[in-house]
This record gives structure tokens, sequence and C-alpha cells, in this order.
């Protein structure tokens, strides 16, 4: 952060993602969560769950409000426009909205979106088609 530049001016992260039953499942959302921090540097990068996890979004963005936070982008890591998408997320942000007036939030698109993932699923595809082998849910 800059000298003279306050928490609350600098946009931070919160990544959204589903939430699972298993317990390991949160850890991917924690490193990818960790390689954004890395590239955003000096962005705060936070994460939620809709369900199945802690925190959850409700209160992840009290917290962001509670410590200094003012504008907050939330990131839905969902593949498809689907009711988390559409209804449920949007709702949870709505009420966040009229519990913390002061607190800017805003609702990036949803992951699948992007063009960029297209080159992913290549990637996937061509290591696995090089390899000879796939995932393995055995493994952790």
């Amino acid at each position: 952060m800059r000298v003279g530049e306050a928490m609350g001016d600098k946009p931070a992260a919160l990544i959204v993602a589903h939430g699972s039953r298993r317990a390991q499942a949160g850890d991917v959302l924690e490193t990818m969560a960790a390689h954004v921090r890395q590239r955003l540097d000096t962005t705060r990068v936070d994460i939620a769950y809709l369900e199945n996890g802690e925190p959850d979004v409700a209160s992840a963005i009290e917290n962001c409000f509670f410590e200094g936070v003012r504008r907050l982008v939330v990131i839905p890591l969902f593949l498809l426009p689907g009711v988390h998408v559409k209804v449920d997320l949007p709702r949870v942000i709505e009420a966040a909205r009229q519990a913390f007036p002061n607190l800017q939030i805003l609702q990036a698109d949803f992951l699948g979106a992007h063009p960029a993932l297209g080159g992913v699923v290549c990637e996937l595809f061509l290591d696995c088609v090089k390899s000879g082998h796939g995932f393995d849910p055995r493994d952790d």
C-alpha cells in the first residue's frame, strides 16, 4: 500500500466457491487464492463459500467491512450462470449492501464466461493425452 492510501480506498477481492462436504476440497481454493494474492501483490484476497464451507459469503463480507475494506469485488468461481450466480449470490450481496451502505460491492462475471477458460480446457486435454493418464479420484 502506498503512503497515504487507506485500506478502504483499495479494492479487495472475495473469491466465492460453491463449497464441498469433502474437507480437503477447500485446500484447492486456498491455493488458488494464494496465487491470486501473489499476482495482485498488495490486494487483499479472501475466500468464501455459498454452501458447505466457512466462511460463508455474508460472514466474509462482514469481516472485510469491519477490517476496513470499503470496495469489494466478489468473484464467483462458477462455470455456469446458474441459480447460485444469478440468484443466490446477488441476494447475499444485496443484503450486505443494505447492512453496510458504506461498502461498495461489485460482482464480477462468473468464471465460465471468461474466454481464457477455453485455453485452460485445451491444456487439460493436451496434458492428459501427453501423459497417458488422467485424474485419479483416489489421489489427494
